[in-house]
């Protein structure tokens, strides 16, 4: 049913309830705080089965109902059930299939179609289902689930929710140097029912002042863990920080409250660089001017994050550098490749009383490290 025909439905049968009303003399518009009249009543509802109804800005979600109604004639001759507002799918004063399933109580059975189109700001939280019509000894009935005496009828309601999405996890830098400082950002929003865009959807708006969990699963695990709780800012936007320590993803979280659906967004996975080390040593000390000068050392990486073990990183081009006493700037001399147990080694001239080391500009993989300064004076 499209929501023409569903709007044009609806106005069909409340005008035929009010003719009714007039003819009889017996029939008024009830209300939810009203009593229901009759012997006809809810034994039992089920609405979407129990879950949660989400609606966002456009598009329709189908909902099954079904009802146990109790009459002491025996059954539902006709019934006109709507959820909402919306009329379920079928036609007049049959819109549910209803089957006496005891002497007294008929199982009635039918599916509504809702659309974002027909509500508003204030329509979403419990919803519940009103049906009329006549029993078989010719009794009119009008019930709603939402009377008080149905309060605590089991799945007499369900909650009717917006529609609440998280923009992609965005985490940067990546990759992320140990004990780094990771920033995070997203944006939480939900539709706008009283606004409608100019192609007929409802419009989308940020979703200010809620809280939005950060969480992070650990690379190889199964769970994540909240880290923190921060609240959506102006037009819904997000952003924290926090240290880096291991690798893993990371995801933002919301919490499904009385008028907004639960939200995760995608995750994003960080690695984080493995620590390295480098080490300097120059040589003879202190040195003739214009002589030869050796400088060795080793670069060596964490074998894990928790840089606890260090192995030796082969193949990888250092620069050799030196600082003239009194300067507080190093320049490059030449570019060294470490052996396969991660040693460096090369010989230079020594023309300068000054300080000697290694730099490393890391790789995708292992952080950037330069070896503490080696003071070399000339003799």
């Amino acid at each position: 049913m499209t929501p023409e025909t569903t709007r044009s439905g609806i106005a069909v049968r409340r005008t035929a309830l009010l003719l009714a009303a007039t003819v009889t003399g017996g029939l008024s518009v009830v209300t939810p705080a009203q009593a229901a009249y009759g012997d006809t009543e809810f034994r039992s509802v089920s609405i979407n089965n129990g879950k949660p109804i989400v609606l966002g800005t456009t598009g329709t979600v189908t909902v099954p109902v079904s009802a146990q109604i109790y009459d002491d004639s025996g059954g539902i001759e006709t019934i006109d059930a709507d959820l909402a507002g919306t009329f379920l799918e079928g036609p007049v004063d049959h819109n549910m299939t209803c089957v006496q399933t005891t002497s007294t109580v008929s199982t009635c059975t039918g599916t509504a179609i809702l659309s974002p189109a027909y509500y508003y700001n204030d329509s979403p939280g419990p919803i519940g289902l009103r049906v009329s019509g006549y029993a078989y000894d010719g009794g009119q009935y009008l019930e709603s689930t939402l009377y008080p005496q149905y309060e605590d009828l089991p799945g007499g309601d369900a909650l009717l929710l917006k529609e609440t999405k998280l923009a992609a996890m965005n985490a940067t830098p990546e990759p992320v140097r140990k004990g780094g400082t990771l920033t995070f950002t997203g944006r939480l929003t939900r539709p706008d029912w009283n606004t409608t865009e100019a192609d007929g959807t409802k419009a989308v708006v940020g979703y200010t002042g809620q809280p939005v969990k950060l969480q992070f699963k650990k690379s190889g695990g199964t769970s994540y863990s909240t880290l923190k709780t921060i609240t959506s800012g102006t037009d819904g936007k997000l952003k924290t920080t926090v240290t880096a320590n291991t690798s893993g993803t990371w995801r933002w979280l919301f919490a499904q409250n009385s008028t907004s659906s639960a939200a995760t967004s995608t995750g994003d996975g960080v690695t984080l660089l493995k620590t390295s080390k480098l080490t300097v040593n120059a040589g003879p000390e202190p040195v003739t001017k214009g002589a030869k000068l050796t400088v060795s050392g080793r670069l060596t990486r964490a074998t894990t994050d928790a840089a606890t073990t260090f192995t030796g990183y082969a193949g990888q081009s250092v620069k050799l550098q030196f600082k003239k006493s009194g300067s507080t700037t190093y320049t490059t001399i030449k570019t060294v490749r470490t052996n396969a147990t991660g040693y460096l080694s090369t010989t230079t001239t020594a023309n300068a009383s000054g300080y000697w080391r290694w730099s490393y500009a890391g790789s995708d993989t292992v952080a950037s490290v330069n070896a503490a300064g080696d003071g070399v004076v000339l003799k």
